[in-house]
């Protein structure tokens, strides 16, 4: 591995590394637009000369060069901080700087912005440049995405990445000169499933996502680390909060899992928190009707059911729950001596994609499947259900149809059926007892991933007032049974 000096500090570089990577191993920060660590580098901002001493044929020489490109090497020494490193890229930033608006109070990337970051850091307050900046319309590239021409300074990181990384390529430079300008090909917008990455990679703020549009300023928002419940992938996010709601899905890097991207199903998974079919409150079964009921009410329909007939409970897990309420559910299936332990397989597949640049999307579409299986082997098709049998499903499902007509049919033949869950479906219109479960975003726990890797979330919004952690659910159902059985209240003689 090779050694080197950057500002003094010796540093020691993985093979392959350039010089932007080697220098963040000694906490430097080398300016850089056009570059990112999971697209092919150009070399075309120049914003990252540095000045390299290095022996060559036996004399040192030394030289400004764009880290970007060079190879990390045994004996440089690199300096950030000189006097010509300075002054080319106070050049740098006074060329971008000719036509890009000063529009930093109403751009939404504003307080993530390099340009705005390195016009402070490295630039100087006064321009040479007296002509009128040239105007262009802002324009809808397709997904979501608008582009803000006036903004771009064609670091060609939209290009690379649509190019390379997801193989579609919708994105060119067009036109010559000062014409050059990005755009996507007549009739071809933007279309994949990746496109929400683009606002991300854009360092400047001429890629924006709709989504996001003025929504909110970056300083007033406050990120929480998440696992993305979309598949069973478990891409690591941030979400960003502001006044207890989620205002959008930002990736966060984990090179084990997703590298530096996810995918837009996940990234606007967030919506589904306020749902207009949301359950808010427990509810219990009076005749042909559910009516809203209490938490105490709506747990003692379901212990009463479950002391009276233990052996014939069966306890189903939906892959959507977290670790923790998997393992509380079999805990709760052990106390009822006589009781099944079985799971609910996701309705929701499709095919698995893998993108040319290494990011894959799984195609099974709950985020548990993998540890659920585990702990309650046994489907739901291998199980008999009677009218007969007491169902409780831990569901907490964030998709519609994630239960098969197969399943779904078979739950509806039980005799009584308690569903914990998060939005109003066709199972939950059936049971006796429904209680109100909680988003991913809204409480702290566990994913295990398709390759078994367990991520652990925790919450970032209040949930609804009348709802409760899954996990407390079971837990409360399992000590009120334990009780109930202790006392001499349990089932039938």
């Amino acid at each position: 591995m090779p050694t080197m000096v950057i500002d003094g500090r010796e540093v020691t570089a993985p093979p392959g590394a350039n010089l932007i990577e080697a220098a963040k191993l000694a906490g430097i920060e080398i300016p850089h637009f056009c570059y990112h660590p999971a697209l092919k580098v150009v070399a075309s901002c120049r914003m990252c000369f540095v000045e390299v001493t290095q022996e060559v044929r036996g004399k040192a020489t030394t030289r400004l060069t764009t880290a970007c490109n060079t190879p990390a090497a045994d004996g440089m020494v690199v300096r950030t901080d000189t006097q010509p490193v300075k002054k080319a890229q106070n050049d740098i930033l006074e060329f971008l700087l000719i036509n890009h608006p000063v529009d930093c109070p109403v751009c939404d990337e504003a307080g993530e912005c390099k340009l705005q970051d390195y016009a402070f850091a490295y630039g100087t307050a006064s321009s040479r440049f007296a002509e009128h900046k040239r105007f262009r319309h802002a324009k809808k590239l397709g997904s979501g995405i608008r582009l803000y021409t006036n903004r771009c300074i064609l670091c060609d990181r939209c290009v690379r990445f649509l190019r390379d990384f997801v193989g579609t390529g919708e994105l060119s430079v067009t036109d010559m000169g000062n014409g050059n300008e990005i755009s996507v090909f007549p009739g071809k917008p933007i279309d994949n499933v990746l496109a929400g990455n683009l606002p991300e990679i854009c360092p400047v703020g001429a890629l924006i996502s709709e989504d996001f549009l003025f929504k909110a300023r970056v300083w007033n928002l406050s990120a929480v680390d998440s696992v993305c419940p979309g598949c069973s992938r478990g891409c690591a996010t941030s979400l960003d909060v502001k006044d207890n709601e989620v205002q959008r899905t930002r990736a966060r890097e984990n090179q084990a899992v997703n590298g530096y991207f996810i995918c837009d199903d996940g990234r606007y998974l967030y919506h589904v928190i306020r749902h207009e079919t949301r359950l808010e409150h427990p509810a219990v079964r009076e005749g042909d009707q559910l009516r809203e009921s209490n938490w105490d009410h709506a747990l003692d329909v379901v212990v009463s059911i479950l002391a009276e007939f233990p052996e014939r409970v069966v306890i189903l897990l939906s892959p959507f729950l977290t670790q923790e309420e998997a393992r509380a559910g079999a805990d709760l299936s052990d106390v009822l001596r006589g009781s099944v332990l079985g799971h609910v397989p996701n309705a929701v597949q499709e095919a698995p994609v893998l993108f040319p640049g290494g990011f894959a999307i799984d195609g099974d579409k709950a985020p548990n499947s993998t540890l659920v299986k585990n702990i309650a082997p046994v489907p739901l098709q291998e199980l008999a259900i009677t009218k007969d049998t007491v169902v409780l499903f831990f569901n907490s499902s964030l998709r519609t149809g994630s239960v098969s007509p197969p399943d779904a049919e078979k739950l509806r033949r039980a005799g009584f059926l308690a569903v914990i869950d998060v939005l109003r479906n066709d199972i939950t219109a059936v049971a006796d007892v429904v209680l109100p479960g909680r988003m991913w975003a809204e409480k702290s726990g566990t994913f295990s991933n398709s390759a078994g890797m367990a991520q652990s979330f925790g919450a970032a919004v209040l949930p609804p007032p009348f709802t409760r952690d899954e996990s407390d659910v079971i837990g409360d159902l399992t000590r009120r049974i334990t009780t109930r059985i202790s006392t001499g209240c349990g089932a039938k003689s």
